[in-house]
């Protein structure tokens, strides 16, 4: 009996010891889940955050690349529509916009009047602003009005009639305006849209080739070329012109006619 007992008392040592390794194997292994489960759930959290992070910045850098993009293309057809305009309205003979500029202020053919003019104070030659109130009759163009460039050297601008009645030159319209062009002075009083030093390449590069032109040779070498660019009148039988005379192949006389 003494035998059993002790035998009884080894077994159930041994049922204790094994209960307590497994109840040991057992807490080790559930906490290497759970650090293992804690460690998957942060990388995890890392892919993700690094993930977003690309991504955000792919889409932040694609946009920054598509708005650059974007504002590039709009620049150059801004630039060449710019290019474009300039071509377009960068003529020496424009005939939409048939003008001259005296000190600055600008003076329109078919438009601005001879009283404008003369409340600008246009430097008109005293005599012929005597007769800016004179009569012209209808349908006629009047006499010139001289406009002092320096000594002996004037311009010269027309008004047209082109109502059913007479009326006074200072309320008709400018339809003309002619200077010669003096080529051993200068001068900044009256000014075109062009230089008044153009050459006859230069001329055509820039306002095609003219619709009328003439040559003539004189004697001791003198020679003179008329370029005229012509636009037929819709309500008179003649033409509204630009016309540049060449001397010697330098430009020596500008008219500007307007006939509506």
């Amino acid at each position: 009996m003494k035998n059993k007992k002790i035998l009884i008392g080894l077994l159930a040592f041994c049922m204790a010891l094994s209960l307590a390794a497994c109840g040991s194997s057992d807490t080790s292994s559930t906490e290497a889940a759970t650090t293992a489960a804690v460690t998957e759930a942060e990388t995890t959290e890392a892919v993700t955050e690094a993930e977003v992070t690309t991504e955000a910045e792919e889409t932040t850098e694609a946009e920054v690349t598509t708005e650059e993009a974007t504002t590039e293309a709009v620049t150059e057809t801004a630039a060449e529509n710019g290019s474009e305009t300039a071509e377009a309205t960068g003529s020496y003979v424009n005939f939409d916009d048939m003008c001259f500029y005296v000190n600055g202020v600008k003076y329109t053919l078919g438009v601005s009047t001879l009283q404008d003019m003369i409340d600008d104070g246009v430097p008109f030659d005293e005599d012929d602003l005597a007769n800016a109130g004179n009569n012209v009759n209808s349908n006629y163009q009047s006499s010139g009005f001289k406009i002092e460039l320096g000594e002996y050297w004037t311009a010269q601008v027309y008004v047209l009639n082109d109502s059913d009645s007479g009326k006074a030159a200072s309320e008709c319209y400018i339809n003309e305006v002619y200077l010669p062009v003096h080529t051993d002075e200068t001068q900044d009083i009256l000014t075109f849209d062009f230089p008044t030093d153009i050459t006859m390449e230069e001329l055509t590069a820039n306002a095609g080739e003219p619709d009328d032109s003439s040559h003539y040779d004189g004697d001791n070498g003198y020679y003179s070329d008329t370029y005229e660019y012509i636009k037929e009148s819709e309500t008179y039988y003649s033409d509204s012109e630009y016309t540049f005379e060449f001397t010697k192949g330098e430009l020596t006389y500008i008219t500007i006619t307007y006939i509506p």
